[in-house]
């Protein structure tokens, strides 16, 4: 064999063997990085029965609970307190995905849920309620994904409390009583959103300005790090009526 031909049948061996010898040390399981980390605690008496930790993404309008799909599970360490650690690695189902509005960024709303030990994605639809009492959201939170940057000048901006790049954030749900809002803090909220290209048209339907500030709830980011806590038995938010601060 020439000189020339020897140099590249040896090259091409040695890029092959290298090649073989990567693909021997990858961890063909290894998921790659968590897009986003969760840590938080389950809250109850023990002996608490057998959970599991869930990601369940929200199919219907917020802030509904009652159309839920099962994406992660995560085991529940059985110490006291109770803790675990969910991992999201893809994106949210595309099921999950809204916007606000035409031209707004959509986005996947979803809690973080105890679930019974082993249950089937099939019974998660119907865990709302009292089948189950190894159940429960937190509802102080909602994990948010984005698709795209958030506008500052923009209606998802005002939603969510602050106009959030693209990808996995963690926000605080703040129950709100629509009753407790005065005319006058209503008309300035209106009148905001209206700046902002959201019809108002009198009337308190969905995709209205009157809709949305009289929502029963409001969102701000949470703090880096914050602990997310699962209370046992609670499905949404709390309902209005009571006292107004």
């Amino acid at each position: 064999m020439r000189p020339a031909g020897l140099a590249l049948a040896l090259a091409a061996l040695a890029f092959s063997a290298g090649v073989a010898s990567c693909d021997a040390q990858a961890d063909r399981d290894y998921p790659g990085e968590p897009l986003a980390t969760l840590r938080g605690q389950v809250a109850g008496i023990p002996p608490l029965p057998p959970l599991e930790a869930a990601m369940l993404w929200q199919r219907g309008p917020p802030p509904s609970t009652d159309d839920q799909e099962l994406a992660t599970r995560a085991p529940v360490q059985s110490t006291f307190p109770a803790t675990f650690t969910i991992r999201l690695y893809q994106p949210p189902p595309a099921a999950a995905r809204r916007r606000l509005a035409s031209g707004e960024v959509s986005f996947a709303r979803g809690n973080a849920a105890a679930v019974p030990f082993g249950i089937a994605t099939s019974q998660v639809p119907a865990l709302p309620g009292a089948q189950s009492p190894s159940y429960g959201v937190d509802v102080d939170h909602w994990v948010i994904h984005l698709d795209a940057d958030v506008p500052p000048s923009s209606l998802t901006a005002w939603w969510l409390g602050a106009a959030l790049p693209a990808g996995y954030h963690l926000l605080r749900v703040t129950a709100v009583d629509p009753a407790c809002i005065g005319a006058a803090e209503l008309e300035a909220c209106v009148a905001a959103l209206v700046v902002l290209g959201v019809p108002d048209d009198g009337t308190q339907h969905p995709g209205t300005a009157r809709g949305f500030c009289l929502a029963p709830y409001r969102l701000s980011p949470a703090p880096g790090g914050e602990l997310i806590v699962l209370h046992l038995g609670t499905y949404g938010l709390p309902a209005g009526g009571g006292p107004c601060p």
